[in-house]
């Protein structure tokens, strides 16, 4: 039983509803600066210790340790926010592919610890790599800076990471939707799907855009839900603009499989 689950029912409560979200900003705020500082502490020890003693690559422990960093977050909101996992049909993450998710919120990145696997390149905008200290976690764990990296060099680490067994990760509408709507989609993630013929596994996230929806600076609670759709083969297209209706058939699917998951909410 958490907070939420104790006032949700009461949240057209004025009173309840601002008490709650001044009491969880006052709390999660200062919990997160916390334990990412902690985290940015303890990452010494266990880099060394999973590097020389266990002898992972250094981008598949810092990619673990930063799913680690995601749990415990997690764990520290749980009052505040219900996280749905979700459920699996068969095996998508058996094998490496390319895994899109619609994007609306800041906080999209965070909840990508509900996924079952660790070893995730994420690609992502320039910007991130901008950022004091977390620059630093991005480049240990070899992320693909899509804004800056030239073609050649995406499509380089994609078959690295492919060969390793890695999944890459993007945000194919680049940025935060400002409704349930989704919005255009980039190329990217569909040809580098087909250059190196993976498969592309669809994840929909709901309730981050409740949490901390673009342009506002403080949470509210919140029930996030994630969905992994079936995968999608890239053989199933063809022609010279393949990428195109590759993209545009996982939009779709995206969009339904959304559409049902805000009103299984209202």
């Amino acid at each position: 039983m958490t907070l939420y689950t104790l006032c949700e029912n009461r949240l057209s409560n004025k009173t309840i509803k601002y008490t709650l979200i001044v009491l969880m900003n006052c709390i999660a705020f200062p919990l997160i600066l916390l334990w990412t500082a902690a985290g940015m502490v303890l990452f010494p020890f266990a880099f060394l210790f999973m590097k020389f003693v266990l002898g992972y690559s250094t981008s598949f422990l810092t990619r673990k340790c930063i799913w680690i960093y995601g749990r415990v977050w997690q764990f520290l909101l749980s009052p505040f926010i219900i996280f749905i996992p979700p459920k699996i049909h068969g095996q998508p993450f058996k094998n490496p592919s390319i895994i899109v998710v619609n994007h609306r919120s800041f906080f999209d990145t965070y909840c990508m610890n509900m996924m079952p696997i660790s070893d995730v390149c994420f690609a992502v905008r320039a910007w991130p790599f901008k950022m004091p200290f977390f620059n630093i976690f991005m480049k240990l764990a070899d992320y693909l800076n899509i804004e800056n990296f030239s073609w050649n060099k995406i499509l380089k680490i994609s078959k690295k990471n492919i060969k390793n067994n890695s999944f890459i990760l993007f945000f194919p509408e680049g940025h935060r939707s400002k409704n349930k709507s989704m919005t255009h989609l980039y190329s990217g993630a569909f040809k580098l799907a087909i250059e190196n013929n993976v498969p592309v596994i669809p994840i929909c996230l709901t309730g981050t855009q409740i949490l901390l929806p673009p342009n506002r600076y403080y949470l509210t609670p919140a029930r996030i839900k994630m969905k992994v759709l079936d995968s999608v083969l890239p053989d199933q297209f063809t022609g010279d603009m393949k990428h195109v209706a590759f993209k545009k058939h996982v939009k779709n699917l995206m969009e339904t499989s959304i559409k049902q998951m805000d009103e299984e909410t209202i």
